[in-house]
């Protein structure tokens, strides 16, 4: 016997479940979040550091003020103070064989006039297809055959260019170029505006502003504005049966809900995690087995001082950004927190090398990053001298198995008619998650925006028209 009667039941409290849910009450409708966690926000995750100088985001982090209009609604509804990426000084790029130089930041790497000239050609060719795909013109080629490096090989890439692109795959989306859909990463640069654009640290890009407090702040002010006991934590769902009429949705806890509607707002590969009748089929079902998540983790180091803004024999400032052929990071990253007297380098391990790495033990995990750290800063006390180290391994935790968001390897695009086949409906589920979205998926903008269409969906549904919140 059920629990609860409801119009809508939400799985999942990220992002896109919050969002939904608070726009489906403001329509007037009932609804609930179940949540497998103990906590809400989903892979917005800020942890508080034990100095009580801050928190650290170790999930997403990033976003930006212009085309990223519903996630910075979301900060400017709850208050949340924002800071600019640091980007003061010079950037660091270690080579295959662990040598580094300082680069200017905003150029590329000081490699030979010929490597240069092939890397600018193959990332403007990346970048013209993305943006060519974002204005969705009709003429662009389908490269869903190739991976992303065949793809780059196909155009005349050098070795050393293919390093690079392995580089962006693993810290874009956690996987190997070999093993993802050239078509694929291009949708997916183009929904952020194109490649340029989401790599970009300046103003309209994808990495322009963080958050002084964490970004969790936003999954916490959505849950505070719903009614309350609306979010049921540590509610696990196991089975979600769809009769025609209702929907039955089962927790692992022994509660049972149903309602009319159901969002499903968890990661597309974790569908298959959950006992779903009637089981869902065709492309659907090609997508849930199909689409993966790569291994992602994050290291945070956080020291007293920023050490390596010193200047060095190679270079007067760091603004503590790098770029590594070497493992196990591929990219790090200053986060530090000035007016906290927090600071911190994020690491980010991702791909083969990072699979690899994680079957270390912790101890020799964390040695091997802060042995890349000091090779690659040129600092052999300070780096030593953390006080406090985070480590994130998202493809380790239950109710992600990965991050940054799902990603689909050669042909999978092609077999189910594109990215269109996430959204979906079947029966009275919806589905909705940063990947679903066709803007700024893989973002928490994709995540917001993905929660509103959701809504929009069963509302229209139940009460024959569209009803749109206002934050």
């Amino acid at each position: 016997m059920a629990d609860s009667q409801y119009d809508v039941i939400v799985v999942g409290a990220g992002l896109s479940g919050l969002q939904a849910a608070y726009d489906i009450q403001q329509a007037g409708l009932s609804c609930i979040v179940v949540e497998a966690r103990d906590r809400v926000g989903g892979k917005t995750w800020s942890v508080p550091l034990a100095n009580g100088k801050g928190n650290v985001d170790i999930g997403a982090a990033w976003i930006n003020d212009t085309n990223q209009s519903h996630v910075y609604a979301l900060t400017k509804r709850f208050g949340i103070e924002l800071l600019e990426q640091n980007v003061d000084g010079d950037c660091i790029f270690q080579d295959r064989d662990g040598s580094t130089h300082a680069f200017p930041y905003g150029t590329s790497p000081k490699f030979s006039e010929a490597h240069v000239t092939d890397l600018e050609r193959i990332r403007d060719v990346i970048h013209d297809l993305s943006v060519a795909y974002g204005s969705k013109a009709s003429s662009t080629e389908n490269y869903d055959q190739m991976s992303l490096e065949q793809f780059a090989i196909s155009k005349g890439a050098s070795e050393r260019t293919v390093d690079m692109v392995r580089v962006w795959s693993r810290v874009m989306v956690g996987i190997e170029a070999k093993d993802m859909s050239a078509q694929f990463f291009i949708e997916y640069t183009g929904k952020g505006g194109g490649l340029k654009q989401l790599r970009s640290d300046q103003k309209h890009g994808g990495q322009y502003l963080r958050f002084r407090k964490g970004t969790q702040q936003m999954a916490i002010g959505l849950a505070a504005l719903l009614k309350p006991k609306t979010v049921h934590l540590s509610t696990p769902v196991v089975s979600i049966a769809d009769s025609g009429n209702s929907v039955t949705v089962t927790a692992s806890t022994g509660e049972i809900f149903t309602s009319t509607k159901v969002i499903l707002s968890i990661p597309t590969p974790l569908y298959k995690d959950i006992a779903i009748s009637p089981p869902l089929t065709g492309t659907k079902a090609t997508v849930t087995s199909s689409t993966i998540h790569g291994y992602y983790s994050k290291m945070i180091l956080c020291y007293d001082t920023p050490w390596w803004t010193k200047p060095t024999p190679t270079s007067p400032k760091s603004c503590g950004l790098a770029i590594s052929y070497q493992s196990p990071a591929a990219v790090i990253r200053d986060t530090s927190v000035l007016a906290d007297d927090h600071y911190c380098l994020t690491c980010f391990v991702g791909g083969a090398p990072g699979l690899a790495w994680s079957k270390l033990p912790q101890h020799e995990r964390r040695a091997q990053v802060l042995a890349q750290v000091s090779n690659i800063f040129g600092n052999k006390e300070d780096v030593y001298k953390p006080v406090e180290i985070f480590e994130q391994e998202w493809s380790k935790e239950q109710y992600s198995k990965g991050a940054p968001c799902p990603v689909m390897g050669p042909g999978v695009l092609t077999s189910v008619g594109g990215s269109s086949a996430l959204r979906e409906v079947v029966g009275n589920l919806h589905f909705v998650g940063t990947e679903t979205s066709e803007v700024w998926s893989g973002y928490m903008e994709g995540a917001v925006r993905s929660g509103v269409r959701g809504a929009e969906e069963v509302v229209k549904s139940l009460k024959g028209e569209v009803i749109r919140a206002k934050l």
